[in-house]
């Protein structure tokens, strides 16, 4: 039984709203799940996984048009056992006039923009380890701001 060579997709990450740039440029495998989308978004910009997260799709990140993988239901959601059954494959090419989007941290609203790039698809380099960051602008973004607190 021949495998299709898997292909590694060109994914351009970046803050829509943020005053400073933040943009990550990974590489990733097209088989991949959404999870270890989320995984290497987390590690791209060194976040802690503490939060809830999800992925939709809007024409701008204030809409939440369509959730990939349905509408979550909070009584014990639970992103990773969804999205790790889902995979990027089908994402691309997204409808017209929408995009795809990524919030992470349901208080403090970590929305990302996930754009595949234009470059063309690549077969995998033997050694190199897949998603990884093959272009970074920006500083990352400050997950927790340190809080001065007084002694009362």
């Amino acid at each position: 039984m021949n495998k299709k060579p898997s292909k590694i997709w060109t994914l351009r990450i970046k803050r829509p709203q943020a005053i400073s740039e933040c943009v990550r440029v990974i590489e990733i495998d097209s088989k991949a799940s959404f999870l270890q989308l989320h995984e290497a978004i987390q590690k791209a910009v060194d976040f802690d996984n503490d939060h809830l997260f999800q992925f939709y799709l809007g024409s701008h990140p204030d809409q939440h048009a369509y959730t990939i993988g349905g509408e979550p239901s909070w009584n014990g959601y639970n992103p990773v056992n969804r999205y790790r059954k889902i995979n990027i494959t089908g994402t691309w090419p997204l409808p017209t006039g929408y995009k795809l989007y990524y919030l992470f941290d349901f208080g403090d609203q970590w929305i990302f923009q996930i754009n595949k790039t234009r470059h063309k698809d690549k077969v995998p380099q033997s050694g190199v380890v897949y998603p990884r960051v093959i272009e970074s602008k920006g500083k990352n973004p400050v997950q927790y701001s340190d809080w001065d607190y007084e002694e009362e």
